[in-house]
């Protein structure tokens, strides 16, 4: 049976040599490369093409975000699992945004290597326990914010925001309100100013991710 190959990026010999013996003690696992900053790590990922590539986050130069907006830019199809001391949620939704399968704290990382694994490598995503705590008080404290913003949005907006949540397009919505093309735009636009989105496609996430709150 074909062994998974495994990138390790750390620019701490021993988080490198400690992460190698316990995956060296799992069944089918293989330690390919070692690398110490950004750059031999984006150099064995396009050398070796490893299965799966654990890097940490802070590293001299390149970072293992750095890392992953390389990899989103060339779609390689290399697995990246960020393994960082940092417990950070903003840092988390960056690297799960940036095609991140698993993110796993430094100070449980033996001991949860196998089941991280394991889960990405059946097509799923894994996120340490302890940060899954820290994304869920996170929004928490963002709810009353959520709150607020809608609260300013006139009843014409929020109609147009559900009908945005619906899928429909502009076009759409001007026909089923019977307004003009331009104003529905005017609305999408007073919308995103007042609920800080930016992007082309930031209002119909914003309204895919709340819908159930409009």
């Amino acid at each position: 049976m074909k062994k998974v190959t495994i990138l390790l990026a750390d620019d701490h010999p021993i988080v490198r040599h400690g992460m190698r013996a316990v995956l060296t003690s799992l069944e089918g696992m293989e330690v390919i490369a070692e690398a110490k900053n950004g750059e031999e790590a984006l150099g064995y990922i396009a050398e070796l093409r490893p299965d799966v590539a654990i890097v940490d986050l802070s590293m001299p130069g390149m970072g293992g975000l750095d890392i992953l907006r390389q990899l989103k830019e060339t779609d390689h199809p290399v697995k990246v699992i960020i393994n960082t001391g940092f417990k950070d949620e903003s840092l988390l939704k960056s690297a799960l945004k940036l095609g991140a399968k698993g993110f796993i704290l430094k100070e449980n990382a033996l001991t949860e290597i196998g089941f991280c694994l394991e889960k990405v490598l059946g097509g799923g995503r894994y996120i340490s326990d302890e940060l899954t705590e820290l994304m869920i008080s996170a929004n928490e404290q963002e709810a009353p914010d959520f709150l607020a913003g809608l609260s300013m949005l006139t009843l014409s907006e929020r109609k147009i925001l559900k009908y945005v949540a619906m899928g429909k397009s502009t076009k759409e919505i001007a026909a089923e309100l019977v307004l003009s093309y331009r104003t529905i735009e005017n609305h999408r636009n007073n919308i995103c100013k007042k609920m800080g989105l930016t992007g082309g496609n930031a209002l119909l996430k914003f309204a895919l991710d709340n819908k159930d709150k409009l």
